[in-house]
């Protein structure tokens, strides 16, 4: 579980700072974010951003046994295509359970190889096509993912997973408007699904419509509070809007989740340093250099 959240978090940040949810039927893993390299410290007069633009946001996907993973963007392994489906018994779900055991295993090859042989002979398998959509997005093939996620969709028009995974992945490849619909269909269908509001807080955000975007954030939270990412980003939006205490508590709150995370304590710093707290700045500037340095 470990190997295959390391290589979910590498998946995307391409919208400007960060985004992204897909998911899988089941239950809320940790959430894991790969931390960014933050060398410099910020001109607090210079647009009060608490995040690297160089970077995009960390959508969440959701898999086909409901697993919520984050995903960052990634170049695509060299040898992904190039792989012969194994020779396995032809039961569709010993195929499911054997792609599932190599991308467990760190093999996406192979799973890549054994989903796709496994969607030729069960086109409606819409479990396995959404699984080889999130290894497709996670190695950069976005049009492939997009494929097999509208292909899910052909059979199943109202699946939430789907629907949120689709949603991520529009997002993270900058068609906001596309994946802001997709988001807010579940939260339509399903009030409560947490990573679609987590990922439609995360597409607004990217829209510039940071006060449109709290309340998504905010209610992600209440959905789940031990949700790091969620307090990032809601922290990152109370910033934009000038909330400075409230934006102070989530960031305090995402370090509190995840005490090595270089990006909430960077957005510590310019919240210290808008509040003319020069010494508490400075020291969380260098708290994240030194994390970012590891």
């Amino acid at each position: 579980m470990t190997r295959r959240r390391t290589r979910r978090r590498r998946l995307r940040r391409r919208l400007g700072a960060q985004l992204a949810t897909r998911s899988r039927w089941g239950n809320s893993e940790e959430e894991s974010a790969q931390e960014e390299d933050m060398t410099a410290e910020p001109d607090p007069t210079d647009g009060n951003v608490a995040t690297d633009a160089r970077r995009p946001p960390t959508f969440e996907l959701v898999d086909g046994e409901g697993t919520v993973l984050e995903a960052e963007q990634a170049a695509p392994p060299p040898s992904i295509t190039a792989v012969t489906p194994p020779h396995l018994p032809q039961s569709d779900e010993l195929l499911y359970r054997a792609a599932r055991e190599a991308d467990a295993r760190g093999d996406t090859a192979r799973a890549i190889a054994i989903y796709r042989q496994l969607v030729d002979q069960a086109p409606q398998h819409v479990r396995a096509r959404n699984n080889l959509a999130l290894l497709l997005d996670n190695v950069g093939d976005h049009v492939g993912a997009l494929q097999e996620l509208e292909a899910c969709l052909h059979f199943e028009p109202n699946n939430p997973h789907v629907l949120v995974n689709r949603g991520a992945v529009l997002g993270a490849t900058g068609s906001f408007a596309a994946a802001e619909s997709d988001l807010r269909r579940v939260v339509q269908m399903e009030p409560g699904n947490a990573e679609a509001h987590f990922n439609l807080g995360l597409v607004i955000s990217r829209r510039g419509l940071w006060r449109d975007a709290i309340p998504h954030l905010r209610r992600a939270i209440e959905l789940d509070s031990s949700r790091a990412t969620a307090y990032f980003y809601l922290g990152e939006a109370l910033n934009h809007v000038d909330d400075l205490d409230g934006a102070l508590q989530s960031y305090q709150r995402a370090v509190e989740l995840r005490p090595h995370n270089p990006k909430a304590l960077y957005g510590l710093g310019i919240i210290f340093d808008r509040m003319n707290r020069p010494e508490e700045a400075a020291q969380m500037y260098r708290r994240s250099r030194e994390l970012a340095g590891q």
